[in-house]
């Protein structure tokens, strides 16, 4: 018996009841039901919703009025009060499978994993052949770590319906999940052969052909699905995390502003929404839009833990680590905010160590999740002075990454990096240099800070952007992804491209005030593209930053990059990477004529009124006495670096890797080499 034959048989019994009782009927809790469900599939949510609340005052023993009023609540956004709304509808009918999929569903949209598994049990127990629900059971076995029973539920729903793409969409998300993306690629494809217009499959193949790195094509996939559903969040979400990583943050928030305001409960539209503002540096908004996600849902750990990483960012310490802490509280696997918490600087707890490598050790925390426990792990370790239990720490979690890497193929080749850098070499001769050096914009307004990450270019932007005089568009990232073919494509440059080229950059170094002279582009891979900075901006400054190589070395190796940089997962390719820069940097400076300043980090911490001077005098500013007091600059910082440039110089982080001994002894042979 469907829903509509329940409504009929109920509305004529209670009709029979009231003509036997002498009473003339007004309104049955049949009719009301009836209209809350047509205002429901109109849209018209507030109203269906009161008519599901006087129908439960008419009738609180039946289960229809709770039931959809669970539906209606999901779709306001209101998800603990779904929750609470479908386990009463299920207290009063266990007998209904149609209320027990809905439960399964809004628990694991709140992330009550074992009582999803109970509702898609009791399903599967009352219609053992229901391919849905054997999917929908996946999803749940997935979430508690559970892989391989959670595989063995989707290919159960297949065998059950060979044809039935959700679960064979369940299967890929199972592979993405666990870092195997190209199988994931592979099953979404197959789903989307068996049924080309669903709009599912494209959506997740957006996604896990973005993590592959493949930008572009995960762009194209999320518009199909966009194309063949305009409104379906799922795919509006893939769109805007793929528009972010392509740095169109005005577009990829307009996608995730309209799937927020389609689906306020969807999961993460609301969270990335609010990430891709911080990201475009509204960090303001950011914070706006996590209070509304937790004035609707106080208990959604994501949201706290995403605003502690726009308060950390702004360098409200203090603030940030209580919403690291309360995202724990909230939920005590959220392996993120246990590693921002640790990387923080803050000293935590032996208790909420422990919980940390609890955590690392269960069989529902996924591997990425593992990855960040172990770079937490090591950070405490480091702040101890613990070096071996640092170093055990870095090479568990550097080996997981190394081989999430290299299982989809993103492994690093320092072969093929020296090819390109010998090209690049070839392409950038004097004489290429020379004949398109006239046609660049003449702007002294753009300042290139660039060098090996973890070199202190998060140091000397705060201390330069610290100047009335100066602002900062952190790591911009334009400059690399400007041509096609690159760089080849260079000596074919024109002076019409070069002007159109060069506006691009300046529209996004704009300053924000009047008084801006100059603008910082603080991307540090910057050095692989100064003699096309040259053709563009013959004029512009560029501050190369340099430390020991060591302490870069042990930096890059401690740091679990947000970026795909899989160099940095193993101390001998760190080594090479570093010959690298430092083969590219020797060329530039025999080859360029462009205003160059090398800043070495260690004379900075030294003397960092002589160097501060040094830096302000190169750019042609007057000093400014806010450069000494960079740790009060209010910029948002967005590296890994933005707890440290809230606090005046320090001096632990010189010759670190000196206490690390024999740890690093393959990065000390490698880049003796």
């Amino acid at each position: 018996m469907n829903r509509q034959e329940r409504r009929r048989q109920r509305k004529q019994q209670q009709k029979s009841s009231e003509s036997q009782s002498g009473i003339s009927p007004n309104v049955t809790t049949a009719d009301q039901l009836d209209n809350a469900s047509e205002l429901y599939s109109t849209g018209k949510l507030d109203e269906a919703a009161e008519l599901c609340l006087d129908a439960i005052a008419g009738a609180p023993l039946e289960s229809e009025p709770y039931h959809l009023l669970a539906l209606v609540r999901y779709r306001q956004g209101r998800l603990q009060d779904a929750g609470e709304n479908i386990l009463e509808a299920i207290t009063r009918n266990d007998d209904n499978p149609e209320i027990h999929a809905n439960c399964g569903a809004i628990m694991n949209m709140l992330g009550r994993y074992p009582e999803a598994e109970a509702a898609c049990r009791h399903v599967i127990h009352l219609q053992p052949r229901n391919a849905e629900s054997h999917s929908n059971l996946a999803v749940a076995l997935e979430m508690q770590g559970r892989i391989d029973e959670a595989k063995a539920a989707c290919k159960k729903a297949l065998r059950l319906n060979p044809d039935y793409p959700e679960a064979m969409i369940n299967l890929g998300n199972l592979h993405v999940r666990s870092g195997d993306y190209i199988s994931g690629v592979e099953v979404y494809a197959k789903a989307i052969q068996q049924v080309p217009n669903n709009p599912t499959a494209r959506a997740n193949l957006s996604v896990a052909l973005l993590r592959l790195g493949q930008i572009d094509e995960a762009l194209n996939q999320a518009q199909g699905a966009l194309n063949l559903s305009p409104d379906y969040v799922e795919a509006l979400n893939a769109q805007g995390n793929a528009l972010s990583a392509n740095g169109e943050f005005e577009r990829a928030q307009a996608a995730f502003n309209k799937a927020h305001t389609i689906q306020p409960a969807h999961r993460e539209a609301g969270l990335n929404l609010a990430a891709v503002q911080h990201k475009s540096g509204h960090s303001d908004e950011a914070i706006s839009t996590y209070q509304d996600i937790l004035t609707t849902n106080p208990d959604r750990a994501e949201a706290q833990n995403g605003m502690g990483v726009v308060l950390l960012a702004q360098g409200k310490c203090d603030a940030a680590i209580a919403a690291f802490r309360r995202a724990i509280e909230i939920t005590p696997s959220q392996a993120d905010a246990y590693y921002n918490l640790a990387s923080s600087g803050t000293p935590l707890s032996e208790d909420e160590i422990e919980s940390i490598t609890t955590l690392l050790h269960a069989p529902s925390t996924h591997l990425q999740q593992k990855i960040s426990l172990h770079f937490a792990l090591a950070d405490l370790a480091d702040q101890k002075a613990d070096t071996d239990t640092a170093i055990a720490q870095l090479n568990a979690g550097n080996g997981l990454r190394k081989d999430l890497f290299e299982r989809n193929e993103i492994g690093f080749d320092g072969d093929d990096l020296d090819r390109k850098i010998s090209k690049v070499i070839d392409v950038f001769s004097p004489e290429v240099l020379a004949r398109l050096k006239q046609y660049g914009d003449p702007s002294q307004m753009p300042v290139f800070i660039c060098g090996m990450p973890r070199s202190g270019t998060t140091l000397i932007e705060q201390i330069v952007s610290s100047h009335e005089r100066v602002s900062s568009v952190g790591e911009l990232g334009v400059i690399g992804d400007l041509l096609d073919g690159y760089p080849d494509s260079v000596p074919n440059l024109d002076a019409a491209r070069i002007a159109e080229l060069s506006q691009h950059v300046l529209d996004k170094l704009a300053p924000k005030a009047d008084k801006i002279q100059r603008t910082i582009d603080k991307s540090p891979f910057n050095f692989f593209h100064l003699g096309l900075i040259q053709i563009l901006f013959p004029n512009a400054r560029i501050i190369h930053c340099q430390r020991d190589p060591m302490d870069v070395g042990l930096s890059c190796y401690a740091q679990n990059f947000v970026s795909d940089h899989p160099w940095s997962t193993d101390l001998t390719d760190i080594a090479r990477y570093i010959g690298v820069e430092d083969r590219m940097m020797k060329h530039w400076r025999s080859t360029l004529s462009l205003p160059t300043l090398d800043v070495q980090y260690e004379d900075v911490i030294a003397d960092q009124d002589r160097e501060s001077r040094r830096m302000i005098e190169f750019l042609g500013l007057e000093w400014d006495d806010a450069c000494l007091r960079f740790y009060e600059n209010d910029q948002t910082v967005l590296t890994a670096s933005n707890w440290q440039v809230r606090r005046p110089i320090y001096t632990t982080s010189l010759g670190k890797a000196r206490a690390y001994g024999d740890h690093l002894r393959e990065l000390k042979e490698a880049l003796a080499k």
